[in-house]
């Protein structure tokens, strides 16, 4: 065995797929690649609305203008 705990891929993205598991740059990503997936969109509606980002802590109704 040579330490990884994936069969198939390289020291980038490595796949278990006897388990299931996927792995990218030695971290598992524990909820497979839909919750990657989900997160990546996530990222890129916080990213599209950076310039919001006072109105997001603001107390109240947060009328924006």
């Amino acid at each position: 065995m040579t330490g990884r705990p994936w069969t198939h891929g390289n020291r980038a993205i490595g796949v278990d797929p006897a388990r299931r598991r996927l792995w990218i740059c030695g971290q598992r990503v524990h909820h497979g690649p839909t919750g990657l997936i989900l997160a990546a969109l996530g990222a890129a509606l916080v990213a599209h609305d950076w310039k919001d980002r006072p109105v997001w802590f603001q107390r109240g109704l947060q009328n924006q203008p």
